[in-house]
């Protein structure tokens, strides 16, 4: 489907108010719904989580950057309190 070293980022579609508040937005380059994603994700085509499952099902290798991680533990951590 894809060559193995193209890099996808998978997104979350978009919600109001966003997940995280300075999340970057744009549209999945499959069905072209609007996706939110860290200002510092990777570059490459980005695909919302439902249009990505179907590469993930055909056995894609799916990573999380260290910042990205980071980010998402200070909001959970955040939320909490």
């Amino acid at each position: 489907m894809k060559p193995d070293d193209e890099i996808i980022v998978v997104c979350a579609r978009i919600t109001t108010p966003l997940y995280i508040p300075d999340n970057a937005t744009g549209r999945c380059r499959e069905c072209g719904c609007g996706v939110q994603f860290r200002p510092h994700a990777p570059k490459g085509p980005r695909m919302c989580m439902e249009c990505a499952i179907d590469l993930i099902d055909d056995g894609a290798k799916v990573v999380m950057t260290p910042r990205m991680r980071e980010d998402l533990e200070t909001y959970y951590r955040k939320k909490r309190h």
